[in-house]
């Protein structure tokens, strides 16, 4: 596996440990990576602006897949070499759904979230608490109404989200979005959904980044832990998942390595790159 240019790594659970850090020796590693001439690309249903500063700056960090891949961001020529975003007919749609059922809404659009304030000034009602509850209020701005907003701002939708305090409500959603056949339905962490373009998934960005670089998909490793890192790990050469990952994830890996909270990226990359 000497032959690895590009490891691609999901943040939440995966890169990022419960505190939503990484270590100094994480840090050395991915840094020893990029030095030898790898790729090191965050895969994240995050928008840019919220992926960890640390990350986003690190000098070998040239790319990211951002919302699931639905955009995928050259960061040094500041340009979008891809996207796959949702048509506003089909939000509306989704939405409908989700307003049956208590739990939140919100759009990414163009790197900014929205959120109507029924959801961002009662985010403790759908269990978000923590860095996840931080983060929401940095990167989502407040509309006071979602839908009139789609209405004049129908472009560059890339994901709808959803946070659940009720888990097997959750999964009733999951279904019933899913039976629409119109969109591709997934998590990335225990309580929310995420909803992108049918076709859309970190698979089909991280296809396309490889293609943009030149590289065959057996010179990319990919690290997830979680539903909406499947197709990635499908896709990659080497698909590596984390010791506290899905069971399902588990049964398609190549590898699986330590836990997020023991550096299992950086061990993998050591094993596998270095």
């Amino acid at each position: 596996m000497g032959n690895i240019r590009l490891v691609a790594m999901d943040l939440d659970n995966t890169l990022l440990d419960r505190n939503k850090q990484i270590s100094e020796h994480t840090k050395e590693v991915l840094q020893a990576a990029a030095d030898q001439g790898v790729e090191i690309v965050p895969a994240t249903g995050r928008i840019f602006k919220a992926i960890p500063d640390f990350l986003r700056e690190m000098e070998g960090v040239h790319y990211a897949l951002c919302c699931n891949g639905a955009t995928v961001y050259d960061r040094i020529r500041d340009e979008i070499i891809y996207t796959n975003h949702l048509e506003a007919e089909t939000v509306f749609r989704l939405l409908d759904v989700l307003e049956k059922y208590h739990c939140t809404q919100d759009i990414y659009r163009n790197g900014q979230g929205y959120m109507e304030p029924r959801f961002l000034r009662h985010l403790d009602e759908y269990k978000i608490e923590g860095p996840i509850f931080d983060l929401i209020l940095r990167t989502r701005k407040e509309v006071a109404d979602l839908r009139n907003y789609i209405q004049e701002n129908p472009q560059g939708i890339e994901k709808v989200c959803s946070f659940f305090d009720d888990m097997e409500v959750r999964e009733t959603v999951k279904e019933e979005l899913r039976a629409l056949e119109i969109a591709n339905v997934a998590s990335s962490l225990p309580n929310n959904i995420e909803i992108n373009q049918f076709g859309c998934d970190k698979g089909d960005g991280l296809t396309h980044l490889a293609e943009y670089l030149g590289l065959t998909m057996d010179q990319v490793m990919a690290c997830g832990d979680a539903e909406n890192d499947t197709k990635m790990i499908e896709a990659a050469g080497l698909g590596v998942v984390m010791e506290n990952g899905t069971r399902e994830l588990k049964e398609i890996a190549d590898f699986i390595t330590k836990t997020n909270n023991e550096d299992g990226v950086a061990y993998a990359i050591e094993k596998y790159v270095l």
